[in-house]
């Protein structure tokens, strides 16, 4: 299974990613920004490997949690594009094979 990235909205309007990795890493006034709670915030991220599961890459989804009214989490899955996607931009601008200049100089 690939791996997994949660969308989270912020305090400031705009998405925060947050890797599995990072989720030990987060700090309380991290959390605060994002208006969530440590055990939502796993949660969350457990609703989005779930909902990932049997999709691939080629489904371009990605799940992401936003705050209802009622100040409940839900995590749905959000189609995007390749050329929006920070993950599939070198693949979105051609770079995902070397070009032949690239093979004869080595360079990436």
């Amino acid at each position: 299974m690939r791996p997994i990235a949660l969308e989270v909205s912020s305090d400031r309007g705009d998405s925060i990613t947050i890797q599995a990795d990072d989720l030990t890493l987060l700090t309380d006034a991290e959390l605060k920004t994002l208006r969530m709670s440590r055990a939502d915030l796993q949660r969350c991220f457990a609703e989005g490997v779930k909902l990932m599961e049997g999709t691939t890459e080629r489904d371009r989804v990605r799940p992401c949690a936003d705050e209802t009214a009622d100040d409940e989490w839900i995590v749905t899955l959000v189609h995007y594009s390749a050329l929006s996607d920070p993950f599939m931009q070198d693949r979105a601008q051609g770079k995902a094979y070397p070009t032949r200049k690239d093979r004869r100089t080595g360079d990436d």
